[in-house]
């Protein structure tokens, strides 16, 4: 099989850098998230940040973002909607992390085509992320 055709077959996971990769992006996202003022306004949210540790949420992101990537199965958490419902997530709040995710990755020099795919895959998740109370129903991924 030549390298292009190889090329087309890796997952989001590989051309993401593999673990590697994925852990140095969570990194940075980690920092932006835990400093922005817009995310940290739902009280909930900035009693999680000052309460825990930093280095447990970078592991869930980032085993979390291996397995729906396409890497191995690594991530021990509760599903999307049993980990953020006691969080009343907005969707502003979905909408400041989901542009915090997306430009961390710009940051990180994710190539755009792996970007729009991480974001469709982060985009599939705002139903169980935002709180009931909040959903707005006639949102649509961009």
């Amino acid at each position: 099989m030549s390298e292009a055709g190889m090329e087309e077959q890796e997952s989001l996971y590989e051309r993401l850098g593999g673990a590697y990769g994925i852990a140095g992006a969570v990194d940075v996202l980690t920092e932006r998230l835990f400093e922005n003022d817009t995310a940290n306004q739902n009280p909930v949210t900035a009693e999680f940040h000052e309460e825990h540790d930093p280095a447990g949420f970078k592991y869930l992101v980032t085993a979390w973002t291996i397995e729906h990537a396409g890497g191995p199965e690594v991530y021990p958490g509760r599903d999307m909607e049993a980990a953020h419902d006691e969080l009343e997530v907005s969707e502003l709040e979905f909408d400041v992390v989901r542009t915090e995710i997306k430009a961390t990755l710009y940051h990180v020099g994710v190539p755009e085509q792996e970007v729009r795919e991480l974001m469709n895959i982060i985009d599939m998740f705002r139903d169980e992320v935002v709180a009931d109370k909040y959903r707005d129903e006639s949102w649509t991924a961009p």
